[in-house]
């Protein structure tokens, strides 16, 4: 098992949102995206890199907004023109990757489709959570059924 079951309290994700109904989730080269991240990195943040996927679309079994910017604590950390992305409380598979962009990031969606495959996890597409510990680390975190919840489909 390449990952780690955690719970996470909610979290905050504060920033610019990226809405593409069009982009599936693991894709590696997005210009909104990019835009999005450029524009963010030139301000002042009110807390760690972070980004939040919300707003799950069944239909292309992916996430139409990506929140890209900051996790924060409170609503008081926001930068102003910023919005919030909230993610709740709940059972997340924890991935990590190290290394250089692209193949840092190809490698982290190839972990979680490997788990998803091997049905070591059933996502609950609540929010996902990507946390930049520093420039060449990712740390994803996927909301996940527990097993009493996965039964209860």
């Amino acid at each position: 098992m390449s990952f780690q079951i955690v719970q996470r309290e909610q979290t905050l994700v504060a920033g610019l949102p990226v809405r593409s109904p069009r982009r599936a989730l693991g894709k590696v080269r997005d210009r909104a995206l990019e835009r999005a991240w450029s524009a963010v990195l030139k301000q002042e943040l009110g807390g760690p890199l972070a980004s939040a996927y919300t707003d799950h679309a069944v239909d292309i079994d992916s996430y139409y907004t990506q929140t890209v910017g900051y996790q924060c604590e409170s609503l008081d950390q926001v930068t102003e023109g910023h919005l919030v992305a909230c993610l709740p409380a709940g059972t997340y598979a924890k991935f990590s990757s190290t290394g250089t962009f692209p193949g840092v990031f190809i490698d982290l969606w190839n972990q979680i489709r490997a788990a998803e495959e091997a049905g070591e996890i059933v996502r609950s597409f609540t929010g996902d959570f990507e946390f930049y510990p520093h420039a060449y680390r990712i740390d994803m975190y996927v909301a996940i059924r527990t097993p009493e919840k996965a039964g209860a489909q």
